[in-house]
């Protein structure tokens, strides 16, 4: 007992503990109803830019990087808290094969603060692994109709281009916004393009998007373009 009190409080592992004890404090307070559950999605996830666009929250670097992994659309109180919990765990693995000198010398400032980072890396990475197939549960247990209330909803370009592979987006919602990912098969959109969603890519889980120019009119069909 004293062995594990000893690497649970110690550096840098009592930091992740303290992070993880935060999140469960969160998630109390929303269970009280003082917090919305997913709130933290649109104070971390939405950087509140980019209103003359007609957008109301525009899509964070944070967010663009859960999109890439493949963690868009779990909530980032989830992500948080198994990031939290694995990193400790992780941390205090390491604890135990790193030999830490006593006291707070340079040294031991040193290796523990290599550990943190290697810690919260790795627990990155092994909560993408763990929370991946979640994504797949969040759409069956999703009404088959929510999907649609996005069809035809204007957006901006995030992502340094969207083509038929890649790119995400910011998408006016009717609340606070939504990130989501875009496809552009016929033609590479770039960043700050104003678009409108038109068909959702079920197996993908992505929409179809075009430029609002093109959408409206005003702007010829990519195959029309000579």
């Amino acid at each position: 007992m004293t062995a594990f009190l000893q690497y649970a409080f110690g550096f840098p592992t009592f930091i992740f503990g303290a992070l993880l004890l935060c999140m469960l404090l969160y998630w109390l307070i929303a269970i009280l109803g003082l917090v919305h559950w997913n709130s933290l999605d649109h104070w971390v996830l939405f950087d509140g830019s980019d209103h003359s666009h007609g957008v109301e929250h525009s899509v964070s670097a944070i967010a663009g990087l859960l999109l890439k992994v493949g963690l868009g659309g779990i909530p980032l109180t989830v992500i948080l808290t198994v990031m939290f919990l694995l990193s400790w765990v992780i941390s205090y693995a390491l604890a135990h094969v790193v030999p830490m000198p006593d006291g707070w010398t340079l040294v031991n400032i040193a290796i523990g603060a290599a550990l943190f980072v290697g810690s919260l890396v790795l627990g990155f990475f092994a909560t993408v692994i763990v929370l991946h197939p979640l994504r797949g549960v969040v759409g069956m247990v999703a009404p088959p109709e929510e999907p649609k209330v996005l069809l035809g909803r204007t957006g901006l370009v995030r992502s340094a281009v969207v083509d038929a592979s890649q790119g995400y987006g910011s998408v006016e919602d009717g609340g606070g916004g939504l990130n989501v990912l875009m496809r552009s098969p016929d033609r590479v959109l770039t960043r700050g393009t104003e678009i409108v969603l038109i068909e959702h890519l079920k197996d993908h889980n992505a929409w179809r998007v075009v430029s609002k120019a093109e959408f409206e009119g005003t702007e010829l069909p990519a195959g029309l373009i000579r």
